[in-house]
C-alpha cells in the first residue's frame, strides 16, 4: 500500500481502524512533540526562580517590608538612564538633593533568560553614579542597591530599554 493510496477511500479501499489509529497517532505525536520542545526551551533559558529558597525568603519578610518603609520614609527618589547603554543613577533626597556617598550596584538581567546577568558597579559621575560598561540593546530587568558604610539604604528595580545603534 503506497502513500497514494493510503487516502485513497472507495470501495477497493476503504477507510479502516489502521487509518483512524494512525491519523489518531500523527495527531497526539506532533501534540506531544510540540510541546516537547516548547518545555524544554522553556526550562532551558529560564529557571522561574526569583529567589533560590522561597522558606527563607519568607522568613525574612517582616525584615524587607521594614526596609520598604523606612526607604518610604526617607523620601529619596531615582532617575534611571540608559543612554548609550550606559546604567546612570541619580538619587536624591526629599528636597532634591543629589547622594553623593553611597556604593551603588545595579544586578542586570533579561526577563526572560539567565544566560546574560550581570552585576556592574557604578562609580561616581558629577551628581550621580554611572556604569563602565553598556549593557547590549534589547529588554532588561535592573536592580539598584545603594549601600552606606555596608548597610542597605536604598534598593529599586525598573525594566528599561537598550536601543541599538540608530534605534
Amino acid at each position: 500500500m503506497g502513500i497514494r493510496n493510503f487516502f485513497r477511500l472507495d470501495d477497493e479501499h476503504p477507510f479502516t481502524g489502521r487509518h483512524m489509529l494512525a491519523v489518531v497517532l500523527l495527531f497526539f505525536g506532533t501534540i506531544i512533540g510540540v510541546n516537547i520542545v516548547m518545555v524544554i526551551s522553556a526550562t532551558g533559558t529560564f529557571p522561574g526562580l526569583v529567589v533560590k529558597n522561597s522558606y527563607v525568603a519568607s522568613q525574612n519578610f517582616n525584615r524587607t517590608l521594614a526596609e520598604a518603609k523606612a526607604q518610604s520614609e526617607m523620601g529619596w527618589r531615582m532617575t534611571l538612564d540608559v543612554g548609550d547603554g550606559l546604567v546612570a543613577v541619580l538619587l536624591v533626597d526629599r528636597d532634591d538633593v543629589p547622594i553623593r556617598d553611597l556604593d551603588v550596584v545595579a544586578e542586570a538581567g533579561r526577563p526572560s533568560t539567565t544566560g546574560e546577568d550581570r552585576r556592574i558597579a557604578l562609580v561616581r559621575d558629577g551628581d550621580g553614579y554611572r556604569a563602565a560598561e553598556a549593557l547590549p540593546p534589547g529588554l532588561w530587568e535592573v536592580a539598584i542597591e545603594a549601600r552606606r558604610d555596608g548597610t542597605r539604604v536604598f534598593g529599586a528595580r525598573k525594566r528599561i530599554h537598550v536601543r541599538g545603534k540608530g534605534g
